[in-house]
């Protein structure tokens, strides 16, 4: 029995996927062994660690100071023998990378090209080193890609099909966006005034308010049930956006750290202005799917909304004080150009040339603005690709201490929001008390611990003043504390152990 060519085609375009995600398996493995290492992944991994190491296993424990979703895909692999490690944010951002490449594949089925352009356009979206980034240095923005990629095709359908589904789905691919990306609230409130671009025009005219209602509510339940959570576990329903230690306040109080904040911080034509410098280098092709698209005055107005939109984004974002890089939004731009690839008709070949040229032109263009603008660890990042080892001092302190007290597992009270690293290679936060714990909060209102060891690191370093134990024993680092003698001191940390424990 023969294979029908349809069929052929399909199990050809599964196989490039299956390839691509491999060859995207081993280049996460070269960037590890090549000494990459993305302190938010780090983060992650610790906060799932400590709060599942806890004697109490609750809810708060992974805090509410960024979005809960990129910390529970991460769950299920403490569990798993072998996969319990700091690589498990590298391995979901693998996974989330190739179910975003299925489901585009799915959807870019709808366009009747041959199974070697679907290979080929695959490869030209992956090559683009926003993707890469994204799907290879283990932080949450390749989960942030397909939330985008979802809204992207949402906003495509309400200018397409105009019925209350299309509007329904696009309310609620928002409602998942807040709780995946702290970023989704000025996604949110830059999509707002074009919502009225891409809707029908008899729509605005008949219910204008309704239009916003059905998009909103849910969007605002998601505020407000976070913010209800907020309160009834911290004791502020503002918490998550007033505490210096909140996702959701980005770089507000590190301004000095980000030459971006430092330059157009509180500014909005500005970055607007730069961003779209930084969209035409990296991103050329939206501007030709937006050209093409110029027969069709319905396809038109989504393509130059979704072209607009995320940098309206940004330059409301970076006008809060929130975006530390404008590659956070920018970089959700190659979702979005995925989600137009699934609807531009390119059946010809003059039209698929000119695409397969502008992508290509996109991937010079995005490597050059990532080797020139990129953000330490893009750059870090890109190093390592290269086969440049680097490893950063205060990592080697972190993990020094943390190899130490994987060996020495006593009780030990430690502070643990600047301190990841150190959970990270302990391994897990069996015995450790952390800042969430009720043993940690009842025994720093004492004057002196009844805890076997307190760590702390070096009171004169930036992590070191924002510790919340140097700060409620401001001798402690240097002098130690009455009933512990000092048996740790390297690097910057110093540990204190209760005499006769």
């Amino acid at each position: 029995m023969n294979t029908s060519p349809v069929r052929q085609r399909n199990y050809g375009g599964k196989a490039v996927l299956v390839l691509i995600a491999l060859a995207m398996c081993g280049v996460t493995i070269w960037l590890l062994s090549n000494d990459f290492q993305l302190s938010a992944a780090t983060q992650r991994w610790a906060m799932v660690t400590g709060a599942l190491g806890a004697s109490d296993v609750l809810l708060e424990n992974l805090s509410f100071l960024q979005p809960h979703f990129p910390l529970y895909v991460l769950v299920p692999f403490y569990f798993i023998p072998g996969l319990d490690t700091g690589a498990a944010p590298y391995l979901v951002a693998l996974l989330a990378a190739t179910f975003l490449l299925f489901m585009w594949d799915r959807h870019l089925k709808e366009v009747e090209i041959s199974g070697f352009r679907h290979a080929l356009l695959a490869i030209l979206v992956v090559s683009h080193p926003a993707f890469l980034w994204a799907a290879t240095s283990g932080g949450h923005l390749m989960l942030s890609m397909i939330a985008f990629y979802m809204l992207y095709r949402s906003a495509q359908h309400v200018i397409t099909e105009h019925d209350i589904h299309s509007y329904i789905s696009l309310a609620v691919v928002f409602l998942i966006f807040f709780f995946v990306d702290s970023s989704a609230i000025f996604i949110f409130v830059a999509l707002l005034p074009l919502l009225v671009v891409i809707a029908p025009i008899r729509t605005v005219m008949v219910s204008p308010v309704g239009l916003y209602l059905i998009v909103g509510t849910p969007f605002a339940f998601a505020v407000g049930t976070w913010a209800y959570m907020n309160w009834i576990f911290e004791g502020d329903p503002l918490f998550f956006i007033t505490n210096a230690d909140s996702a959701f306040m980005g770089g507000m109080l590190h301004i000095q750290d980000f030459p971006w904040l430092q330059q157009y911080g509180g500014q909005f034509f500005m970055p607007l202005i730069a961003a779209t410098g930084y969209m035409l280098v990296a991103y050329p092709v939206s501007v030709y799917l937006l050209l093409d698209t110029m027969d069709n005055s319905y396809r038109f107005r989504a393509s130059f909304v979704l072209l607009l939109h995320p940098l309206i984004a940004i330059a409301i974002a970076t006008s809060q004080y929130y975006l530390m890089h404008p590659f956070e939004i920018l970089g959700l731009i190659s979702a979005g150009v995925m989600a137009e690839l699934t609807f531009i008709k390119m059946q010809s070949r003059r039209e698929f040339v000119l695409l397969v040229i502008f992508m290509l032109i996109s991937s010079v263009g995005g490597w050059w603005l990532f080797s020139q603008a990129g953000n330490p660890e893009m750059k870090h990042w890109m190093q390592a690709l290269q086969g440049d080892t680097h490893q950063d001092s205060s990592n080697d302190a972190d993990l020094a201490l943390g190899l130490w007290l994987r060996h020495n597992r006593q009780p030990t009270m430690l502070y643990d929001r600047d301190a990841y690293e150190v959970i990270a290679a302990r391994g897990d936060a069996k015995g450790l008390m952390l800042s969430f714990s009720n043993e940690y909060k009842s025994n720093i209102r004492e004057r002196i611990p009844d805890v076997a060891q307190i760590a702390v690191p070096d009171p004169t370093t930036a992590r070191g003043r924002r510790d919340k134990l140097n700060i409620r024993y401001p001798n402690l680092y240097d002098f130690g504390m009455k009933g512990f003698s000092l048996v740790y001191d390297h690097l910057g940390w110093r540990v204190y152990r209760k005499k006769h424990v």
